[in-house]
């Protein structure tokens, strides 16, 4: 439990911050994004990740599992694609869910561990996690219960972060476990087809997330002062930041994916 609250007090701060808020355009949106060519903010960019992922699952007709979805912007970006009363989101943070539940009304939110899900077999159509598992202890644990809740035929979308080696121990044991760490992309898919997926697709799409967060967020202070919303002390103070912050997620960061995969419509005698 100390793990847990550990990572939740980390991001509720972090999501909380003024900056942080007005960086993400007052959306509740906190993840890298995909960047295209015409992407113009920060927002935007969040809001092209969770369709990229939607864009995955073939069949939008059944109840939708958003995981660890934070301050419910990903559960909203939903509801241009599903009814409200579908989508069911989780978190372990009752401070986040208490601002989803209001940014998506109509939708179901629970106050749940993603490793432990509960939910009867077979309940979901479909399962979206953004930028998230790579937390999770463990990210094998949780494709396992991604597996046992998904329909016969469902899908699950995922963005997620292969890390370095050395990111378990530059960065608290809490945030990410050890057994986290794979060493590719081959690696990755081995860890869905050990759950039991098939049709499994992962991509790597470190430049259109990872790498336009980096070029966006580290010219985002000179926008800011430009429009007169910064003055000039803070917005160095904040380039200062946000040149850190790129540097740090790229040390640390060795692959970004998208991925799918689908569970088979009859058991197989790997899954499990």
């Amino acid at each position: 439990m100390g793990a847990i609250q550990s990572i939740v007090r980390s991001y509720d701060r972090a999501m909380k911050s003024s900056k942080v808020q007005r960086y993400y355009g007052f959306s509740g949106f906190f993840n890298f994004g995909y960047w295209g060519p015409h992407t113009g903010s920060q927002r935007e960019a969040s809001e092209a990740l969770v369709d990229r992922l939607l864009e995955r699952i073939p069949r939008k007709d059944g109840r939708i599992l958003d995981v660890a979805c934070g301050l419910g912007a990903s559960t909203r970006r939903l509801m241009d694609w599903y009814p409200p009363h579908v989508i069911t989101a989780i978190n372990i943070s009752p401070a986040q869910l208490a601002e989803a539940g209001e940014r998506a009304p109509g939708c179901t939110f629970r106050c749940m561990d993603a490793t432990r899900l509960d939910f009867p077999e077979g309940h979901f159509g479909a399962l979206i996690c953004v930028e998230a598992a790579f937390h999770f202890d463990t990210r094998d644990a949780f494709l396992h219960e991604a597996q046992r809740v998904l329909a016969p035929g469902g899908t699950i979308v995922m963005s997620d972060i292969v890390l370095r080696g050395f990111a378990a121990a530059f960065a608290p044991r809490t945030m990410v476990p050890r057994a986290n760490l794979v060493p590719d992309l081959a690696g990755y898919a081995q860890r869905l087809a050990a759950a039991g997926f098939v049709d499994i697709d992962v991509r790597d799409e470190t430049q259109a997330c990872l790498g336009g967060f980096q070029r966006h967020v580290v010219h985002w202070p000179a926008i800011e002062r430009r429009a007169g919303r910064l003055s000039f002390r803070t917005g160095a103070a904040t380039t200062f930041v946000a040149r850190i912050i790129s540097a740090y997620f790229g040390a640390v960061t060795k692959t970004y994916l998208l991925a799918s995969a689908r569970k088979p419509m009859r058991p197989t005698p790997d899954a499990s």
